[in-house]
């Protein structure tokens, strides 16, 4: 048998293996009609040696044998844009760009060449060459809407939204049943705000094609932001049919039911969160938070206490018995209730975050300190169970504890604008490093700047370094925002004096005591401020 003949026969055999194996991506390369008719027997024989090796994930002798295949046909612009696909399998990413180059500097309008360099340029973030290729593609053949889709993806990633929707309303023009298209654009619109455009495109998506389910959940973002409850329930219960894992979903519809009241469906919503989370107590206490704000107490307990006579350690209800019994005053109960969530999780740092928050409004700051040490000897970097250890350094007067707990927290978390403006403020009320203080409350000002209290504490810094011009700037400030605090308010009126303004300085006073609350010590510091004034003298804070 000549070589010729023995050739013919192992491509033959390599053919029927590769039909049995190979999926149908990689198939419609193996039976190319460009390389069966346009190639010698040898290169495509190397080929489906290529293919072979492709098949177990050996791309360096898939490599080798598509350069074998090239040797034989070096003008082929298909096996080369193959070897730039295994290049890009092996993450040689500049060999994959330099071979598809090579391939458009010889044949500027082949496709598969084109639509890799763009794929490869989308890899590497570098979005103004992606979105050129994908520009060629679109002048090679105006009627494929494929590239239209990934160039309206690319001018999102580069924030021209506009840009975006304009080439994808192209696309619909060219292909109005394309429900993919159609899809992405009302996405587009949902992520704009444009609810209405939004609502329109979503709806023909889903006709053209219902299995697009993610269609669902933005429609039911897009009625819900239109103000149509009803509608954005439907969907996004729709989509929960297919996503029933989805707790961002779940946890839309939760806000939605508890607008509408129906406080049964909000507690089936959340205990299927709790299925999917069943440590995450942060989302479960969305449900306390809501409860609290619309002080539905009673309602939240009975509850509560039903699915705990059938699950007594069902952990989410305790933790949500427990929050309830905190804010209702009821500490007694709520402690015996945080007891048990410790026997049940005893590694979870929320639960000795909530038990020492507990303590604090229990006034009982040693045991909150004994609490927030235990949490800490689990989750040693926790920034929360830091910063509350802190608060109650604060209260006990341990100052350099306080400061110790606080660098730590910042320390975890380099953006804890609470943390900031604690340490700043408590340097600048002793009246030391005061440079430091500013420096760290200015930080938490450009992460938080609409939190009056942290303006307040940028004006007292200002205060305590003699700039009395700019503390008044900055605490005025904080009063617009919180305009009932008597802490604030007090500072005001501190600030007004350094001015030499008496008669504005008592008016901010005077305001603050009608706020005073339980803002210890503070009608003491105030009355004895008005009395000094009519005494003459000036006082000092």
């Amino acid at each position: 048998m000549n070589l010729k003949i023995k050739s013919f026969v192992l491509i033959i055999c390599l053919m029927l293996l590769v039909s049995c194996a190979v999926s149908r991506h990689e198939a419609q390369y193996a039976y190319s009609p460009e390389i069966q008719s346009d190639y010698s027997e040898v290169s495509y024989y190397n080929f489906i040696l290529a293919i072979e090796a492709e098949l177990s994930h050996d791309w360096d002798e898939a490599l080798k044998y598509l350069k074998l295949a090239l040797e034989e046909d070096p003008g082929s612009a298909y096996l080369k844009t193959e070897i730039s696909r295994v290049y890009l399998r092996m993450q040689r990413t500049e060999d994959a760009i330099r071979t598809a180059l090579e391939v458009i500097d010889k044949s500027p309008d082949y496709e598969p060449a084109l639509s890799l360099l763009a794929r490869l340029y989308t890899g590497r973030k570098d979005y103004p060459k992606a979105i050129g290729m994908y520009k060629r593609l679109i002048r090679l053949d105006p009627s494929n809407i494929q590239p239209y889709v990934h160039l309206a993806y690319m001018y999102m990633l580069d924030e021209k939204i506009e840009r975006a929707i304009e080439i994808l309303n192209d696309a619909v023009k060219i292909k109005p049943y394309d429900a993919m298209t159609r899809y992405y654009l009302g996405k587009i619109y949902t992520e704009k705000g444009d609810y209405e455009n939004a609502i329109k495109e979503l709806r023909q998506a889903l006709e053209l094609n219902p299995s697009l389910t993610d269609g669902f959940y933005f429609l039911g973002i897009a009625y819900d932001a239109a103000g149509d409850t009803d509608k954005a329930i439907l969907n996004y219960k729709e989509f929960l049919k297919f996503n029933g894992q989805d707790t961002e979903a779940r946890k839309k519809l939760t806000r939605l039911y508890f607008k509408l009241g129906l406080i049964d469906k909000v507690i089936g919503q959340l205990s299927e969160i709790a299925k999917v989370e069943p440590d995450n107590l942060k989302a479960l206490g969305m449900l306390v938070n809501l409860y609290v704000d619309s002080k539905q107490f009673e309602a939240a307990e009975r509850e509560l206490r039903k699915i705990l006579s059938t699950a007594p350690d069902d952990v989410n209800a305790i933790y949500l018995l427990a929050r309830i019994l905190t804010v209702t005053g009821r500490y007694g109960e709520a402690v015996g209730q945080f007891e048990t969530l410790v026997e049940l999780l005893p590694d979870n740092p929320d639960v000795f975050l909530s038990f020492g928050q507990l303590y604090i409004q229990m006034k009982d700051y040693l045991k909150a300190e004994e609490i927030f040490e235990e949490g800490l000897a689990i989750a040693p970097d926790d920034d929360e169970l830091n910063y509350y250890l802190a608060v109650v350094f604060e209260k006990t007067k341990k100052f350099e504890k306080m400061v110790a707990a606080l660098k730590k927290t910042i320390e975890s978390n380099p953006e804890h604008a609470d943390a900031l403006n604690f340490l700043g403020y408590s340097y600048a009320d002793k009246g030391t490093n005061l440079d430091e203080a500013l420096d760290l409350i200015k930080r938490a000002v450009e992460l938080a700047p609409d939190r009056g209290y942290i303006r307040d504490s940028l004006g007292w810094v200002y205060y305590k370094k003699g700039m009395y011009d700019k503390a008044l700037a900055e605490i005025k400030k904080a009063t617009e925002l919180e305009e009932k605090d008597p802490l604030i308010l007090e500072h005001l009126g501190d600030v007004y004096m350094k001015l030499n303004n008496k008669d504005a300085a008592i008016e901010a006073w005077e305001k603050s005591l009608e706020f005073q609350g339980n803002e210890e010590g503070l009608k003491e510091r105030i009355k004895e401020k008005i009395e000094k004034l009519g005494n003459g003298e000036t006082g000092k804070r």
